[in-house]
């Protein structure tokens, strides 16, 4: 198993960082094909509770939302988002029998959740310095990612939440703590030019958004009664499940720097 996890990411890693590095087509490919795979393994998922995130919505908006981020006007993004929370409020009323009411709930949600917070690894990549801030989050959430895995294999005792993510330790949070806050810190420090305490803020923000991007994924399997949102990538299951964490990253890195250049 830990095999087949590192073998994947000896794989998809460099893609992920060559596509930070260089942006432009390249990353839009990369976060259209997250939106494509992940909504459909979504759907799939909030199908097993009786509820459809139609794909033939919410894979055009989804789309949408990336071109949206790709233009280079984010101010693009709340208006393809309403657009398509509209048609997802009236499908059930335009297409009685059709689609249900829990339908187009669900539909609302995963627009929410995966195209329009995907959208933001092209945002964050256009800020000033992107590449090396998109490389700072992913890095730092790697680290973290590992950090929990392995100390939670070697030393996880005490459930951190059992009811969303069995698996979850405290002692693997904290060792993911300890490894994110050294690392990241000093990558703050070293690379981007920031100070102490401004790297100390961006790593509690990447650690905190990388575990709530976790547990959220998690949610949504434990709910279907899954493990896996797919079985796409070998060792880690599907696209929700190799991107939960980075979902909530890319935001709220973008979102802090957006404040911190006074944008």
């Amino acid at each position: 198993m830990l095999a087949t996890r590192v073998a994947s990411a000896l794989v998809f890693g460099p893609l992920l960082i060559a596509a930070g590095w260089f942006g432009g087509p390249l990353l839009w490919l990369l976060t259209a094909a997250v939106v494509v795979l992940g909504l459909l393994e979504l759907d799939r998922l909030l199908a097993v509770t009786d509820r459809r995130a139609w794909p033939a919505l919410t894979l055009p908006v989804g789309l949408g939302l990336v071109a949206a981020a790709a233009s280079g006007r984010p101010d693009l993004l709340g208006a393809v988002l309403s657009a398509g929370v509209l048609a997802a409020v009236f499908a059930p009323a335009l297409f009685p029998g059709r689609v249900k009411a829990g339908d187009g709930v669900a539909s609302v949600f995963a627009l929410a959740y995966l195209p329009w917070l995907a959208s933001h690894f092209i945002l964050l990549r256009g800020l000033p310095g992107g590449a090396e801030l998109f490389l700072f989050a992913l890095f730092g959430t790697w680290v973290f990612d590992s950090g929990s895995y392995f100390a939670g294999r070697a030393f996880g005792r005490r459930k951190l939440a059992p009811r969303v993510s069995p698996g979850k330790t405290f002692e693997g949070l904290l060792g993911g703590a300890a490894a994110g806050l050294l690392f990241i810190g000093w990558l703050g420090l070293a690379w981007l030019g920031l100070g102490p305490l401004e790297s100390g803020l961006a790593a509690v923000v990447i650690m905190t958004a990388a575990q709530l991007g976790d547990l959220a994924e998690s949610a949504l399997k434990r709910q279907s009664g899954v493990k896996d949102s797919g079985a796409l990538i070998p060792g880690h299951g599907g696209v929700l499940d190799r991107f939960d964490s980075l979902l909530g990253v890319m935001p709220a890195v973008y979102y802090l720097w957006w404040l911190w250049l006074g944008a």
